[in-house]
């Protein structure tokens, strides 16, 4: 059937209105505390390594009686790693309750 309506000129029909389209705000990335973890505790282990390897002389140099600088070294480096877990942990923990929250308030 036939339309009785007038046809547009062709140079309107490519005009076409842009639409304004907002910018998405994307939240900011997380913290990764699992990285951080690994990567304190990966660089420590890897200078003990080093070391161990290549500065035995100075691994074994005695500071107070039996106590040498490789002892210390290792307690140090024991210690970081409990208390990066600590960090890691708590961390996790508070991530586990911001979406417990969350989805209570859902």
């Amino acid at each position: 059937m036939p339309r009785d309506t007038p046809a547009t000129p062709p140079a309107q029909e490519t005009v076409m209105a842009q639409h304004y389209a907002p910018r998405l705000h994307h939240r900011p990335r997380p913290q990764r505390p699992g990285l951080l973890f690994a990567l304190v505790n990966g660089v420590a282990f890897g200078a003990h390594l080093l070391l161990a390897s290549f500065a035995a002389d100075l691994l074994a140099t005695r500071i107070w009686g039996q106590t040498t600088i490789g002892m210390l070294a290792l307690l140090a480096q024991g210690a970081l790693l409990l208390l990066t877990a600590a960090l890691y942990d708590r961390s996790a923990g508070a991530r586990d309750d911001a979406r417990k929250g969350d989805r209570d308030a859902s």
